[in-house]
């Protein structure tokens, strides 16, 4: 993308502080993680990945060796459109396995999804191993699935994330929150 995702102003606001606004009545407590110093106009705790240049898995990590609490929703930086009522839904299932997973038209969704604590060793353990998709790490865990796909909370828009260019002018064009 050549720019810092989360940083980009989609429809008037940074796409970080949309999703932050979606966060907070659904959440006890918000942490971003990034290298990013700009992060931190947003007023909130900002961690830099403890692992340096592996991605998502990285953030992942960095964000279970940082927190104490048992069950932690993960959102990326650059998806516009989550809201709270379906950060709600996602949450609810907290308990039922380690990691919960939204699954919508059949693609496993890893980068809005709850992450239990008690993935962290085994999480560190392969990412030693070399195994960086989520995709494959997922795998490992126990995983409760959610089908999101008639799911009216979720809609067409709610799993948009925006990696290129291309991605960033459809979205600001074709759908409208």
């Amino acid at each position: 993308m050549g720019t810092d995702k989360g940083l980009m102003v989609f429809k008037g606001k940074p796409i970080i502080q949309r999703i932050i606004e979606q966060l907070q009545p659904a959440v006890e407590k918000i942490v971003i993680v990034s290298d990013n110093p700009a992060y931190t106009a947003f007023g909130l705790e900002v961690i830099a990945d403890k692992i340096k240049d592996i991605g998502p898995a990285g953030g992942i990590y960095t964000a279970l060796t940082h927190t104490s609490s048992p069950a932690n929703f993960i959102v990326s930086c650059d998806m516009p459109f989550v809201t709270t009522a379906a950060i709600q839904f996602i949450i609810n299932y907290a308990t039922q396995a380690q990691i919960i997973l939204p699954v919508h038209d059949g693609k496993e969704e890893p980068m809005v999804a709850v992450y239990a604590r008690s993935c962290l060793p085994r999480w560190q353990e392969l990412i030693r191993q070399g195994i960086l998709s989520l995709y494959k790490l997922v795998t490992h865990f126990d995983l409760f699935k959610i089908d999101t796909s008639d799911n009216v909370l979720f809609g067409d828009s709610f799993f948009v994330n925006i990696n290129t260019p291309e991605d960033f002018e459809k979205a600001s064009i074709n759908i409208h929150i």
